[in-house]
């Protein structure tokens, strides 16, 4: 069977770029998703990703000892 699929030019440089990083084939990443999205295991859909940022605050001893004890009250708790 062939299937003839139509890309923006950035979307298909960007995966063409990703494909030759992984050492694939454009083919094969049809080849992998398709039968992946056939198979149940991934969904296509709306929703939103979340980004997260991880940062070091220092915080004083008396704060830190404050922020020890409501974690420790919060955990104790029986939800």
């Amino acid at each position: 069977m062939t299937t003839t699929l139509y890309l923006d030019e950035a979307t298909k440089q960007k995966a063409g770029k990703k494909a030759k990083q992984d050492k694939l084939s454009m083919s094969a990443i049809m080849r992998i998703l398709l039968t992946d999205y056939a198979n149940g295991k991934i969904q296509i859909g709306a929703r939103t990703v979340t980004q997260y940022e991880v940062s070091h605050i220092s915080v004083d001893d008396e704060t830190q000892t404050k922020m020890d004890k409501i974690a420790k009250k919060w955990h104790s708790k029986k939800i």
